[in-house]
């Protein structure tokens, strides 16, 4: 049989409507070769639409498609899912498409864009089943997105923040009915502070550990935003019981089947410790921290506290953050990536891929550790960079000059 080559073959595809930096293009078109389309070319009087040859599969773009608004004119299932519902859509309470279901619960510092990671999955070859490793859990963007298209994930992080929030954001809708009765008992109670007692002894703990993020939030906003702390408390419950119903009616809806989830205390640059096997990861999308353009600790400080955590403690061990003085501290950064990349390596199967999302780091206007810096150290360790995606980022503290993504596969 020949090669199609007539107009009737052609899908036509569109991007979706948040799409506007030129690296978003880049990746959505990778995206769409993944999934396996061919002759991807763009409309020359409408630059979000595409042509291509889709090769009968046009349902698994619709089902994991991140950069791909619509089909033939048809929405698939991710922009129904970040549509907010001021413009009509039932899955994300907010005004940004980047905080669709729990993705916005809690205002994390320096978490990255959960449709560049659901791109990234689909590049990097994902599928159903797979294992999915963050070593840099933060927020649980990757655990989120890896999960809701059926890969299960190995998430670790060094601070118990980041697992509580993970925990809650991708398992908190297996148990919507038993927290939807805790919440509506809750909303009853005047007056009503984050001094409530937990939950009764033997209840859920995703009950439990859902209600100890709604304190947290509330927390947050008391801390940061000056709030009033039983109408935020109010608030929290009842948005964040939204957002979990909305997490319930998606599987239902779209017959999603989520990967399962572990959150794990533990630090990347001793992954074994956190029970992660040599050669037993499917893929890692993973964003490292900014070296000092952040200060992790300091910005959760009131929630970290708020759950006993020893702050000193955390402190010394955090990548980024750890050390004194912005020479030492960039020196103990470099330390941490080198051997975050070695367990990297270590635990990625043969053939397999990771993706991270790093950038240039500035101290003093002198010290710089380049993004072409961790690349080499990535293959020190027997990756082998496959893509190196420009993201630039400008007015971050005046510390991140570039940003970009590495795409690396264990030969």
């Amino acid at each position: 049989m020949g090669t199609r080559t007539h107009r009737q073959d052609l899908t036509t595809l569109t991007l979706q409507r948040n799409v506007q930096f030129l690296y978003e293009e880049q990746i959505a078109r990778f995206e769409l070769a993944a999934l396996g389309c061919e002759r991807i070319t763009k409309n020359d009087e409408d630059w979000r639409l595409f042509s291509a040859h889709v090769n009968g599969n046009a349902q698994l773009i619709n089902e994991r498609a991140a950069y791909t608004g619509a089909i033939d004119g048809e929405s698939t299932i991710y922009a129904r899912l970040i549509q907010p519902n001021y413009q009509g859509g039932h899955f994300n309470r907010t005004r940004s498409v980047n905080q669709y279901l729990t993705h916005w619960i809690y205002p994390y510092r320096g978490k990255f864009h959960p449709q560049m990671v659901r791109g990234l999955l689909n590049i990097l070859g994902v599928t159903r089943g797979h294992t999915v490793c963050d070593p840099y859990l933060g927020s649980g963007t990757t655990a989120v997105e890896a999960s809701l298209l059926g890969a299960n994930v190995i998430g670790v992080d060094i601070s118990p923040l980041c697992v509580l929030l993970t925990k809650v954001k991708t398992q908190a809708w297996t148990r919507v009915e038993a927290i939807r009765e805790c919440v509506q008992q809750l909303l009853t109670h005047s007056p009503l502070t984050v001094a409530f007692k937990r939950s009764p002894r033997g209840a859920d703990p995703l009950v439990t550990e859902f209600l100890e993020v709604a304190k947290l939030v509330t927390a947050s906003d008391v801390a940061r935003r000056s709030r009033e702390e039983e109408s935020s408390l109010r608030r929290n419950l009842a948005s964040m019981l939204e957002s979990v119903e909305a997490y319930a009616e998606a599987v239902k809806q779209f017959k999603l089947r989520p990967g399962f989830v572990e959150a794990q205390l533990g630090d990347c640059r001793d992954l074994a410790a956190a029970g992660v096997r040599s050669a037993s990861v499917d893929a890692i999308v993973t964003s490292p921290p900014y070296s000092i353009a952040l200060d992790y600790v300091k910005n959760d400080d009131h929630a970290l506290k708020a759950m006993g955590t020893d702050i000193k403690a955390l402190r010394s061990q955090m990548t980024g953050v750890r050390g004194r003085g912005a020479k030492e501290k960039l020196a103990l950064y470099n330390e941490d990536m080198r051997l975050m990349f070695a367990e990297a390596s270590r635990v990625l199967k043969r053939g397999a891929a990771a993706a991270f999302v790093i950038g240039d780091a500035t101290v003093d206007g002198r010290e710089v550790t380049t993004t072409t810096t961790m690349g080499e150290w990535a293959e020190s360790t027997g990756l082998r960079l496959e893509r190196s995606i420009p993201k630039i980022v400008f007015g971050l503290y005046n510390v991140m000059q570039d940003e970009r993504i590495l795409v690396f596969r264990k030969p």
